[in-house]
């Protein structure tokens, strides 16, 4: 296994993580070996195919399929981690949601349902007329 990956943000993430694996001839698995179950959100990334293979085919599937999930994971974390444009303009958030108060809050996912910063703040930077444009998903939101 070369790869670890965190699944983030909702309850069918790891089920949307085999899928995307299974497509790529990889699969997730846990963090304490073969079937160990996994640490938190993390998830060990190995081949699928292990027998009927040679190694270089193995190797570069391997290698292929994480390179694309890091790709993806890059392209994940720039859509909800760098600081987004908010569309409502005079709303709370655009006040009070600055690019410092994003920049330190925006890592951060609850532990009841994995809600973010930028869950809360959806309305607001989909939409134009939002007064307050920020909602708590889940309990440790408040």
């Amino acid at each position: 296994q070369w790869y670890q990956r965190r699944v983030r943000g909702t309850k069918d993430g790891v089920d949307k993580l085999k899928a995307r694996c299974e497509e790529l001839a990889l699969q997730p698995r846990g963090t304490r070996g073969e079937s160990g179950g996994q640490t938190g959100h993390t998830y060990d990334i190995s081949n699928k195919h292990r027998l009927g293979y040679s190694e270089v085919q193995l190797v570069q599937t391997m290698s292929d399929g994480v390179n694309k999930l890091y790709e993806e994971d890059l392209q994940f974390q720039k859509k909800y981690f760098e600081f987004p444009e908010i569309k409502s303009s005079h709303s709370l958030v655009a006040k009070h949601v600055t690019k410092e108060v994003y920049e330190k809050l925006s890592r951060h996912t609850t532990a009841t349902a994995g809600f973010t910063l930028y869950k809360a703040i959806a309305c607001a930077v989909e939409f134009d007329n939002q007064h307050c444009g920020i909602s708590a998903g889940d309990w440790d939101s408040y």
